[in-house]
């Protein structure tokens, strides 16, 4: 496995400590790397957690991003281009999240709200439905 690879796994485990389990596998190189996180009761492993940091996830809800139309999903209007969006990051309310392709013409499908993408349910080139998630969206909301 190539070392590159490693140390993107290792920055992905640093930057996204919710993440419990990761398997990475290369079928023709037959290597595979697999990593399990064991919940720890240890003080000196857990990291410090204010209260702000607690409030704020009890603060979050996720919301379903859903297609307007049935077409095809587009990550990018350029086939060859890299993704705009991935899980993790940071949308606001207005962005252009990714385009359906109906009738040979590509529509922007823009957040209606701002947040994390948490999940992109959907791979570039696949039909969609009407109503269909493409997109799961952790949001922050006021406390009320």
């Amino acid at each position: 496995m190539d070392l590159k690879i490693v140390q993107k796994v290792v920055r992905l485990l640093q930057e996204h400590p919710h993440i419990a389990e990761l398997e990475i596998r290369n079928m023709m190189g037959f290597s595979k790397i697999r990593i399990r996180r064991s919940p720890s009761n240890s003080s000196e492993n857990q990291a410090p957690q204010t209260e702000e940091k607690q409030a704020d996830t009890r603060r979050r809800k996720i919301v379903p991003i859903t297609s307007p139309k049935v077409g095809w999903f587009l990550a990018t209007i350029d086939s060859e281009e890299k993704p705009q969006l991935q899980e993790g990051d940071t949308v606001t309310k207005g962005d252009i999240l990714c385009y359906i392709e109906s009738l040979g013409m590509q529509h922007p499908i823009e957040s209606e709200v701002s947040g994390i993408i948490l999940r992109v349910a959907i791979e570039t080139g696949r039909p969609v439905e009407y109503g269909q998630k493409l997109f799961l969206i952790s949001v922050s909301i006021p406390f009320e």
